[in-house]
C-alpha cells in the first residue's frame, strides 16, 4: 500500500529560488549580483536569466576580424577570449532592472571596483561608443596599439628545428634484447623481483 509524502518541517522547502540580491555600485547607483557571467562577445554577457550588453562601448563580435600590414587575424576571438580571462566567473554587478528577459539590455557592470566597460575599450577589447564616456581611454588604446589595434598575433610559434644530419642516434645497449630475446639490465639497476 502506497502511503502519502509527509508535509515539509517548513515552509522554507516550498520557497521558490532565491532573487538576486540587490547591492550598491561604486558609482552609488542600486545593482544585481549576477554569479557564474559567462561572456559570448566582447561586451555580451550571459548570466542568469539575463542577456547583457555593455553600456558605453561598441561590442566586439565574436567573428570580426581585424588587419594589420594585410595580415587578417581574428580579433573577435581573442577580445571574446581575453574577455572571459578578465571575468574568470567572478560575480557581476550590474544595473539590470527587476525583470529579467532574454532580449539584450546595455547597462552598466562592475567586477569588484572595476568598471567592466572601462577595462574592455582601456584594453583595447573594445570600442568606446562615440560620445560615450570611455572615449578618451578608447584613444588611448589605439593609440598604445592595444588588443584589437594592435599587431596580428604571430600563430607561427616557435622556430623550426634544425635539420638533423648524420644517423639517429643508437638507443643504449642495456636495453637491448639480448640474443636469447631477454632484456639484460645493467649492473647498476635492480632487475625485476623474483
Amino acid at each position: 500500500e502506497r502511503v502519502e509524502p509527509r508535509a515539509p518541517l517548513s515552509d522554507l522547502a516550498l520557497a521558490g529560488p532565491p532573487r538576486p540580491r540587490k547591492t550598491k555600485l561604486p558609482d552609488g547607483e542600486e545593482g544585481t549580483k549576477l554569479l557564474q557571467p559567462v561572456a559570448t562577445a566582447a561586451g555580451l554577457i550571459k548570466a542568469k536569466d539575463y542577456s547583457i550588453a555593455v553600456s558605453g562601448i561598441d561590442i566586439v563580435k565574436e567573428d570580426e576580424t581585424c588587419s594589420d600590414e594585410g595580415k587578417s587575424w581574428d580579433c573577435g576571438v581573442r577580445a571574446r577570449t581575453a574577455f572571459r580571462a578578465f571575468l574568470r566567473g567572478r560575480t557581476l554587478v550590474c544595473s539590470v532592472p527587476p525583470q529579467d528577459g532574454q532580449k539584450a539590455i546595455a547597462v552598466k557592470c562592475w567586477v569588484g571596483n572595476k568598471d567592466v566597460g572601462l577595462w574592455l575599450v582601456e584594453n583595447g577589447w573594445a570600442r568606446a561608443a562615440p560620445g560615450g564616456p570611455y572615449v578618451e581611454a578608447g584613444d588611448k588604446a589605439r593609440a598604445a596599439r592595444k588588443g584589437i589595434f594592435g599587431a596580428a598575433p604571430n600563430l607561427g610559434g616557435l622556430p623550426a628545428l634544425p635539420a638533423a644530419t648524420g644517423p639517429a642516434p643508437a638507443a643504449p645497449s642495456s636495453i637491448l634484447p639480448a640474443e636469447d630475446g631477454d632484456v639484460t639490465q645493467p649492473a647498476d639497476q635492480p632487475g625485476p623481483a623474483q
